[in-house]
Formats: C-alpha cells, sequence, structure tokens
C-alpha cells in the first residue's frame, strides 16, 4: 500500500524559467556533458553557504575561470534571476492539497540553499512531512543515503512510497532501491496515470 510521495523540486513541482547551467555554460565556455553537470551539482549544491559571492567563487574555482567581480556578479545575478522567476507549474498546489490528504508527502531536491526559499515563494514549504536538500545533507540524488534518509524520516519502507522525478535516471535509481517511481511530463499526467485515482 503506498504511503508516501516523494517529489523531485525543479521541473517537477516548479520551473525557475531560467537555463542557468546553460547559461553557465554559454558565458564561461563550457562543453557540455555529463560531467559538467555533476561538477556543476558539486560546485554549488552540496554546501549551507553563508552568502552568494562564497557560491560564485567556489563554482569558478571548480571550472578553473578567473574569479573577479564580474564573474562573481555574472553567476549571483542569474542565480537570483531563477529565483525571482521561478513558477509552480499549474495546478501542483492543488494536487498537492490533494494528495495531502491520504498521503505523507517529501521531497528530494538537488538545489542550491538560496534557491530552496521558493517553498515559501509559492507557500508549500508546510505541506511536506519530510524535505531533503542536497545543501543541507551534503549528498545528492541520485544516491542510495537520500534516499535512505528520506524514507527513513517519512516512517516508510521503500515499497510504500513513490518518487516522481522528470529526470528518468534518478526515477530508474530510485527503483532499484525499491521504490515506485514515475517520470514526471505534466500535471495532468500525474493525476490521470496514477495517484488520485489508482494509488491505494
Amino acid at each position: 500500500m503506498i504511503k508516501a510521495i516523494i517529489f523531485d523540486l525543479w521541473e517537477t513541482l516548479g520551473t525557475k524559467n531560467v537555463g542557468i547551467s546553460r547559461s553557465l555554460q554559454e558565458r564561461f565556455g563550457i562543453e557540455k556533458s555529463s560531467e559538467f553537470m555533476h561538477l556543476y551539482e558539486t560546485s554549488v549544491q552540496l554546501n549551507n553557504w553563508k552568502s552568494e559571492k562564497e557560491m560564485a567563487i567556489n563554482f569558478l574555482r571548480e571550472f578553473n575561470i578567473k574569479d573577479n567581480i564580474e564573474n562573481e556578479e555574472f553567476i549571483i545575478n542569474l542565480f537570483r534571476e531563477g529565483i525571482e522567476k521561478a513558477t509552480m507549474f499549474e495546478g501542483m498546489k492543488d494536487l498537492l492539497i490533494k494528495l495531502k490528504e491520504n498521503y505523507k508527502l517529501g521531497f528530494i531536491s538537488n538545489t542550491t540553499v538560496f534557491e530552496s526559499s521558493v517553498l515559501d515563494k509559492w507557500g508549500i514549504r508546510e505541506m511536506f512531512d519530510v524535505m531533503s536538500f542536497s545543501w543541507e545533507l551534503g549528498i545528492k540524488k541520485p544516491s542510495k543515503e537520500i534516499f535512505d534518509i528520506t524514507l527513513q524520516k517519512l516512517g516508510v519502507a521503500p515499497d510504500e512510497a513513490v518518487f516522481i522525478d522528470d529526470g528518468e535516471k534518478n526515477v530508474l535509481k530510485a527503483k532499484e532501491y525499491g521504490l515506485n517511481g514515475i517520470v514526471f511530463k505534466s500535471v495532468e499526467q500525474l493525476k490521470d496515470e496514477t495517484l488520485i485515482n489508482k494509488m491505494k
């Protein structure tokens, strides 16, 4: 029996409406690759930064890019733009309210300490029983440890949880760990395919 639903944050609950990783690649001439995404996430999403400047400096250091005021400000302003422009997908809040009636809700997010403020902006922080942030735990999806911590805090077994993420790789990993999984396409898909009607 399904007791808990665990969401990804970005491109699942909502979107930044800003291509941050793409903008960084274009600005600094970094080739797009799986290695880039790993280094990008590691450089900005695994620490509880005291300031945006500190985060920007670490990104520049990770990619061996010149650390100057201009480069730091570009990174800081880019992340701020992503937070300012971030929107929740239409209908998602209503879906969360509906799901909350019958399930525990959690989420796992690879994100920065600054970007996690969107949960307050969207007014949904209180809906979640458990929130697992990469910046808070120092680990990121799709490591087994972050799933184990989330399940333990929710008080459910892997087969009692559904993980929803726009990234197929993350969903496949969750299934390897024993969870149920859904690759997110749209809010309507979640309503139809799943949750409201079929998950018992």
